[in-house]
């Protein structure tokens, strides 16, 4: 008589706790935190471009690219100056990481095509902002303190 009772007491507990396996909304998954590892050589990718892991490899490594280029920006200012093309830039990323590790490769690759674009508009964007004063990084107001001190 008890255990029943204990494991329906249980039970109503849970189900007011919410608890839940998946996660809230918009906020990712696991493979969010930490993708899986590469796929193997023998998977369909493989097949697909009969090249094993050297097109897996060169995905990742324009996305490496990529990701380099945007920190770059970053530390030029562009978060401060551009904060809207900076976010959808990382949301590209983010995107690009689950194509590649999701075995679509013809998607990253796509997706990567319209990162550097971006990333290049961006890059056009901020140059012209700052040289014409339009948006002062706190590195430029320091060299122009110094400057002209």
């Amino acid at each position: 008589m008890i255990l029943p009772a204990l494991v329906l007491w249980l039970g109503v507990a849970c189900a007011l706790a919410a608890c839940t396996f998946w996660p809230a909304s918009g906020a990712g998954g696991m493979a969010e935190l930490r993708p899986p590892a590469r796929p193997v050589s023998g998977s369909w990718f493989g097949r697909w471009f009969g090249r094993g892991d050297s097109a897996w490899q060169e995905l990742d490594q324009q996305r490496r690219q990529t990701d380099c280029h945007l920190e770059a920006l970053v530390l030029q200012g562009a978060e401060l100056c551009l904060p809207a093309h900076v976010v959808a830039a990382r949301e590209r990323q983010r995107r690009i990481v689950r194509a590649l590790y999701g075995g679509l490769p013809l998607d990253a690759a796509n997706d990567l095509i319209i990162l550097r674009e971006r990333l290049a508009e961006m890059q056009r964007r901020l140059d012209y902002i700052q040289a014409n004063g339009a948006c002062v990084t706190p590195a430029m107001a320091g060299a122009a303190v110094r400057g002209g001190g």
